[in-house]
């Protein structure tokens, strides 16, 4: 379905194909002037079909026709066809780009799936669908050949790394020097994709991304003592835990992580920085609403991961070394974490600066990993729904790991 030919061939087959039913038609039989009447149906469902999924790689498309013209209709029925794409310019499927033809072809299969699933499924082998497309197309590529794959089995060879299984590693298989076998590892991929990634993340399949250095230091210490299974994920390298540097990086970061073929997971503090990135990914298609959880505090409408802490726990440190309490009624505010306690340094007489923030956001950090047992205010349970999700989900990927095994 690479080159420009055997895609028309494809669209042409299959029209033929959906035009079969018509030789056993009476009407057909009785009186051929009808047949252009009994066929404009179906091709007006062909001609919508491509269209919907041309236009979600070429947005300058504006219709799309398929049909037969009349000469055709009376030598053959089934035999010919011609597929207009109006992009601003009606032109003929065959004089448009590679890409535009694969992609007609795949519109026209996807359709089709869904009459041939009734009685027998479809193998579907596809060379290097990433050619001829551009970057964002591709996104939208792949979830056609995720809706065709729920019904048929699909073949794809590729050098681009969205494509690959992240699910269960085994099903992606590596070809090398006249060999083929399934690959034993996520970093097995990478190597022989030219993938590098940082030596947190060579042998991880999944990634936790939270914002900050501090912010991954404190969660894997509570994730180990919290989640037995979690634990075991995490020491094997199965699991990592990533930072951001600063939350208006999800998107980079995300898009690098999916570029190495990881399955992510988002915790974000409950502000208008952490809701605003999280958006510009899920517009983006990085990250959706079952891949992110906040720091959601109940009482308070913007919350940080300082705001999961008991006061107690971390309060004579701070007194200690900058002469401030927080137990003053600036700190008992509905404001998040950070503007309470700068609340309190304002009113003990003292700045309140960035290096400030990030020293004592820091030494709770180092708290934390200390003592994660003690940290916690249990009256905050988005760190446990954390948990419960992540565990859901690195199951459900062992199952589906087991499951490819047992079938294979």
């Amino acid at each position: 379905m690479r080159t420009a030919n055997s895609a028309v061939r494809v669209v042409t087959g299959m029209v033929e194909r959906e035009l079969e039913q018509l030789e056993s038609d009476d009407q057909y039989v009785e009186a051929i002037k009808k047949i252009a009447e009994i066929q404009s149906p179906i091709l007006k469902r062909l001609s919508s079909n491509i269209k919907e999924t041309l236009s979600k790689f070429l947005h300058t498309v504006k219709n799309v026709s398929v049909s037969i013209p009349e000469d055709v209709r009376y030598r053959t029925i089934r035999r010919g066809c011609k597929i207009i794409i109006d992009d601003g310019t009606p032109t003929l499927l065959q004089n448009k780009g590679d890409g535009a033809q694969s992609l007609a072809a795949l519109g026209i299969l996807r359709h089709a799936s869904d009459r041939v699933s009734r009685s027998r499924n479809l193998v579907i082998a596809i060379e290097e669908p990433e050619s001829h497309l551009h970057p964002f197309a591709i996104h939208e590529l792949k979830e056609v050949l995720n809706e065709l794959s729920d019904e048929h089995q699909l073949l794809l060879t590729t050098h681009n790394p969205l494509f690959i299984d992240r699910r269960a590693v085994c099903n992606n298989i590596i070809v090398k020097n006249n060999k083929a076998r399934s690959a034993k590892n996520i970093n097995e991929i990478r190597e022989i994709l030219g993938v590098r990634a940082s030596d947190n993340l060579r042998n991880a399949e999944f990634v936790l991304v939270v914002e900050g250095e501090n912010d991954r230091k404190a969660i894997k210490a509570l994730l180990l003592e919290r989640s037995e299974y979690l634990s075991s994920i995490i020491e094997n390298g199965t699991m990592a835990i990533d930072s951001l540097a600063g939350g208006n990086n999800l998107t980079y970061k995300l898009s690098l992580l999916r570029d190495n073929f990881c399955i992510f997971h988002a915790f974000l503090d409950h502000d208008a920085a952490g809701k605003n990135s999280y958006e510009r990914a899920r517009k983006q298609g990085l990250l959706n609403d079952k891949e992110v959880h906040f720091s959601v505090v109940p009482n308070l409408r913007e919350a940080e991961i300082e705001d999961l802490y008991l006061l107690d726990f971390y309060h004579d440190a701070i007194y200690n070394f900058y002469g401030v309490s927080l137990k003053k009624k600036e700190f008992k505010t509905k404001k998040k974490w950070s503007d309470r306690v700068a609340s309190c340094f304002h009113a003990s007489g003292k700045d309140w600066n960035d290096r400030i923030e990030e020293e004592i956001k820091n030494r709770i950090a180092n708290l934390v990993e200390q003592s994660p047992r003690d940290a916690v205010n249990e009256y905050c349970t988005s760190l446990d729904a954390l948990i419960e999700s992540l565990e859901k989900r690195l199951k459900e990927r062992e199952s589906a790991k087991k499951m490819d095994v047992i079938e294979e």
